[in-house]
């Protein structure tokens, strides 16, 4: 058997690595600069060969990649490009040595900070203003997406970064045509067999995490595969944790039937004015300076590599201190 060294990104100097998961290999690099300068740290998400198998699978990948160059949302963690690995090929990806075929790298800036899981993992629950930022943030990243026709399809704790200044971010975009998405989130079309990710279900699945903001729990906390699809399909949203001004918002992104759900943009306007009625019109303000206050003991403590949390089915405990895509 031939042994061929895995592909890495050129003119780059790998810093370490951060995680690895069936979604691919992720690590921070150190671009070469000009004239002996330092380059710039980038997070680099290799993605493996064998997800890029399935040739309509790969090319919607692709396209969604190329349809998220120049984006510009502060809510989302800055996407500078995709390098394809040369010479690859499908006859490669099948080979023996398949686990470390590359496909190609995901390139995006490297930004330090605490995922909302994390957070989640240490106090169960965020106070109200912190929980609607979170979710605030999140809606305007996947507006300015869908706004591209590119949808998220895995939008969950793990997705959400929080850095010093507590600010949340969203990351993972471009990976929609590669993932299935976190089964305790899934939209009822999805579990209907509604085929691929949308920005519905996006919606969705921020709602769900709305909702595992203010309770500590999803909607549907149960690991049963077929327990999930029957409530998320069926059963009425359990709102008594949820405090009684925000659970028209919640609702309204919980809706079971997809042509029912508002989008991005219009569960935001909701969002945003029953944030100003309920709490204040310094919500925002108020719900940063509790999340400073809640990541600052955790920044602390990352340890500088994390077991991977792609693999787990639900609510995840990534730990990563620079995350990335």
């Amino acid at each position: 058997m031939v042994v061929t060294r895995p592909w890495r990104l050129p003119r780059s100097t790998e810093v370490r690595e951060v995680r690895r998961g069936r979604y691919g290999r992720t690590v921070l690099a150190r671009l070469d600069g000009e004239a002996g300068e330092v380059g710039d740290l980038v997070a680099v998400r290799y993605i493996p060969a064998g997800l890029l198998i399935h040739r309509p699978r790969a090319e919607a990948f692709w396209a969604d990649v190329a349809r998220l160059t120049g984006l510009e949302a502060p809510e989302a963690v800055p996407f500078r490009q995709y390098v394809h690995a040369p010479g690859f090929t499908a006859a490669y990806a099948r080979s023996a040595g398949a686990v470390e075929a590359v496909g190609g790298a995901l390139v995006s800036d490297a930004v330090e900070g605490v995922t909302l899981s994390r957070v989640l993992d240490r106090y169960g629950a965020l106070p109200p203003p912190a929980a609607l930022l979170v979710v605030h943030r999140a809606l305007r990243a996947l507006a300015a997406a869908h706004g591209r026709a590119v949808v998220h399809g895995d939008l969950r704790p793990a997705k959400v970064l929080i850095d010093a200044d507590g600010v949340p971010a969203v990351t993972g975009l471009g990976l929609a045509a590669l993932t299935t998405g976190a089964a305790g989130l899934r939209a009822p079309e999805l579990w209907r067999g509604g085929g691929a990710a949308t920005p519905g279900g996006d919606v969705y699945g921020t709602a769900c995490v709305l909702h595992l903001c203010l309770t500590g729990e999803l909607p549907f906390p149960v690991r049963q595969l077929f327990s999930l699809m029957a409530r998320h399909t069926t059963a009425p949203v359990p709102m008594e944790a949820v405090p009684g001004p925000l659970r028209a918002p919640l609702a309204a992104g919980l809706t079971k039937d997809p042509a029912l759900r508002p989008g991005a943009e219009a569960l935001l306007a909701h969002l945003e004015r029953t944030a100003r009625t309920a709490l204040g019109r310094d919500w925002e303000e108020r719900g940063g300076s509790a999340l400073r206050t809640l990541v600052a003991p955790l920044a602390e403590a990352l340890p500088l590599t994390s077991p991977s949390a792609e693999d787990r089915p639900l609510a995840d405990s990534s730990h990563e201190g620079v995350l990335m895509m």
